[in-house]
């Protein structure tokens, strides 16, 4: 007989203890393990409110609304600036015949030549960057945009000839992607670039890695062009306004170079004025000598000519690669109403 049968109250006493036991235990750690999540929630929450009253300005209905009119000034702003950027979109691309794009480069050609006369004005075979269409006709693809790109370079060197340039050293078109029948780059029939057989190399432990950037959409599409001639300062700065400010064509300038043929006077040349002036004329620029002219001792020299004479007043060479911007009417802004 087991002792359970033989003490039953005990026994029964016994169980109800340990079932009550077991109970207690389990509602106590389930009471404990809810009391750390409401301590966690309430740290999430105190940590949230932190980082709001933080924040400026404070995420509150009266900031929203000044945050939603600041957000509509933006846009009502970008689609100002849009507006004017599509204002040199042309109403149409137009395509004409090979034979008429053909007669009117050489005409283009010519009325562009008949503005720099004289020896060496231009290089020797100069068309306009389009020599290769000397005699011969663009894919009926390409007509369009080298259409409107032929105007744009006409009033490109039309804009050199009238601030003064007298002297063009080269200019250099790049080829269209439809002059090889491809698409504008994103579009569909776009070229594909090869990637290459060579992985890039992983930067090493530690090194600070580039932010990465979500691709931005493509507003324009660009057509570059090199320009290299020769002139005065005041008719190079002339030159640059003018395009800066053409309400007919964008030309977004990438690489600007000026060089300056004339050198600054030696200390040797320095050092000769300065005997010859007994000391004067010192300054920021140094002793400067100006040839062929003779000053009082008193005479205070002009500081146009001594600018002149450092930065090469004469003539100034000026490379300058330019992208003719054909503007995009896709893009939408977003509307917040």
């Amino acid at each position: 007989m087991s002792w359970f049968k033989e003490n039953k109250f005990l026994g029964g006493l016994l169980v109800v203890t340990v079932l009550l036991a077991a109970s207690i235990i389990y509602l106590g750690m389930k009471a404990g393990t809810s009391l750390e999540d409401v301590q966690q929630q309430v740290a999430t929450k105190e940590a949230d409110l932190k980082a709001d009253l933080s924040l400026n300005p404070y995420p509150n209905a009266e900031n929203a609304k000044a945050k939603e009119a600041s957000l509509k000034e933006v846009l009502s702003k970008g689609k100002e600036a849009q507006d004017k950027l599509l204002a040199f979109v042309p109403e149409k691309t137009e395509s004409i015949s090979g034979k008429n794009f053909a007669t009117k480069l050489t005409d283009t050609v010519g009325r562009v030549t008949g503005l720099f006369p004289g020896e060496k004005a231009i290089p020797s075979g100069f068309y306009l960057g389009f020599e290769k269409y000397r005699g011969s006709q663009p894919e009926a693809e390409a007509i369009g945009v080298l259409n409107y790109q032929l105007d744009a370079m006409e009033y490109l060197l039309t804009q050199a000839s009238e601030a003064g340039v007298k002297q063009i050293e080269n200019l250099v078109r790049e080829s269209l992607p439809q002059e090889g029948g491809y698409g504008w780059p994103g579009t569909k029939n776009a070229k594909r670039q090869s990637r290459g057989s060579v992985r890039a190399k992983r930067p090493a432990p530690g090194a600070v890695r580039p932010p990465k950037f979500e691709e931005l959409p493509t507003v324009a599409y660009r057509m570059p062009v090199e320009f290299t001639f020769k002139a005065p300062e005041p008719v190079v700065r002339d030159f640059f306004k003018r395009i800066g400010n053409s309400d007919e064509y964008f030309f977004e300038t990438r690489i600007a170079r000026v060089l300056n043929p004339v050198s600054i006077p030696s200390a040797g040349k320095a050092a000769s004025s300065e005997k010859k002036s007994g000391g004067a004329g010192a300054g920021a620029f140094g002793n400067i000598e100006i040839e062929g002219e003779e000053t009082a001792e008193d005479e205070p020299v002009e500081s146009v000519k001594v600018l002149d004479k450092v930065s090469g007043g004469e003539e100034l060479t000026v490379y300058l690669r330019a992208d003719l911007l054909l503007f995009i009417e896709e893009e939408n802004l977003p509307e917040l109403k």
